[in-house]
């Protein structure tokens, strides 16, 4: 017995299925005969349209108060910040006075023998940042770039952060830059800088010696004002600093100054340093 010839479309079926009837009859009946809209589907409808709208609001609420909580600490720390500076401020003026009456008792003890002494004392305390000076120079303003002045956020801690932002490396190769070029004292929104000064960040401000400071950054420098802008300029700071204002879009400044007056940074302490003994150098 021999068996029927296979239709030559028979491996065609499934495709034809496919291509002519792409809907399942369940779906096709469905479509075909849809149930009408009740008053009662209706309000259901717009009960649940109302119901995902309010946890939609309420879902963009409950992210945006932590942005208000952040808003509400960051101006509480620069509030503190500025409180303490103006106490410290304070207090570094007082100590300025004392230095001041010690300095001229130390000069009524000296005399007219001493007067040579006492000036070279003066020309050291200056040198040294210890006593205040005052002249003509420069002023050099660092501030953060526009919309990242808030303070709250380490620089450190989010990629990316430190864009358009101050940081205390960009402080310290400026005022590198500026003893390069012949600066003759240097103070930092009225902090005074010495040999042993400190240039560093902790958490969200940056510290010199151990006083926080906020932006702008206004560097004081007394000296030649012509010889400074140009020295620095020619000098590795000038490319930086213009890097910092063209990619990062942090806002410098920098403008002669007829007169300055830098405060000093007050009597060291040795707690290291012994004299060398004998005579050597």
């Amino acid at each position: 017995m021999s068996e029927r010839p296979r239709p030559l479309d028979a491996s065609m079926t499934l495709l034809r299925e496919v291509m002519e009837r792409p809907l399942d009859p369940g779906y096709a009946a469905a479509a075909a005969d849809p149930k009408p809209r009740t008053p009662l589907r209706i309000a259901l409808t717009l009960v649940l349209a109302i119901v995902a709208g309010a946890g939609f609001a309420v879902s963009v609420v409950s992210i945006r108060v932590p942005q208000r909580e952040s808003d509400a600490v960051s101006r509480e720390l620069r509030e503190e910040i500025e409180h303490r500076s103006e106490a410290v401020a304070e207090q570094k003026q007082h100590n300025a006075e004392i230095a001041a009456a010690n300095a001229a008792a130390q000069q009524t003890l000296l005399g007219t023998r001493g007067a040579a002494l006492s000036r070279q004392v003066q020309e050291l305390g200056a040198l040294t940042g210890e006593l205040a000076v005052h002249g003509k120079g420069i002023q050099v303003t660092l501030d953060d770039a526009p919309g990242r002045d808030a303070v709250g956020s380490d620089p450190r801690a989010a990629t990316g952060y430190d864009e358009g932002v101050v940081l205390d490396a960009d402080l310290q190769v400026v005022v590198n830059g500026l003893w390069a070029a012949g600066a003759e004292a240097i103070s930092i929104n009225g902090e005074r800088l010495t040999a042993i000064s400190a240039i560093r960040s902790a958490g969200q401000a940056i510290l010199v010696d151990f006083r926080p400071l906020v932006p702008p950054y206004v560097i004081s420098v007394v000296g030649e004002p012509g010889s400074l802008q140009s020295e620095f300029a020619e000098g590795q700071a000038g490319p930086y600093v213009q890097s910092l204002r063209d990619n990062n879009g942090i806002r410098v400044d920098i403008a002669a100054a007829p007169e300055l007056t830098l405060p000093g940074a007050g009597q060291f302490v040795l707690r290291e340093a012994e004299p060398i003994s004998g005579g050597r150098t």
